[in-house]
């Protein structure tokens, strides 16, 4: 099976590159705004899982860090379904770069290895939600 185009996605926030680093690297604030929880290491290999409320798609999606570059790369994989063990064929890569910017950062976003457009249309609509509730949760 071939594998389906990436998401790419970039926005500036209003925000030293410091704070958007954590929002994105730390379990603890990444729980405020991707899904509900979050539970990993900042560490290269660590697996982990984000998990969300029953109403928005309920369950537990394995993770692991790829890379860490703080705080200007982190790059980490996951799953599509939910309730799963992690297996990297079946995943996808989740890539982010900071950069300070005039206005604050420049985050940088891809997701790439799809197995199907359909996961790649959900989490197209997915993105958009999650970043605008990441930008919601830096300026709470």
């Amino acid at each position: 099976m071939s594998r389906i185009d990436s998401i790419n996605r970039e926005l500036t926030l209003n925000a030293p590159i410091e704070r958007v680093w954590a929002a994105i690297s730390d379990p603890a604030q990444v729980a405020n705004w991707f899904g509900s929880k979050a539970e990993f290491q900042l560490l290269v290999g660590s697996e982990g899982w984000f998990e969300w409320p029953p109403e928005i798609c309920e369950g537990r999606y394995a993770m692991r860090v790829e890379q860490v570059d703080a705080p200007v790369y982190f790059a980490w994989r996951w799953m599509a379904e939910q309730d799963v063990p992690f297996d990297e064929k079946q995943s996808t890569l989740v890539e982010w770069w900071l950069q300070t910017s005039e206005n604050g950062t420049l985050l940088k976003l891809k997701e790439s290895g799809f197995l199907t457009l359909k996961q790649q249309q959900m989490n197209v609509q997915g993105w958009q939600q999650e970043l605008a509730e990441l930008e919601a949760f830096l300026f709470s």
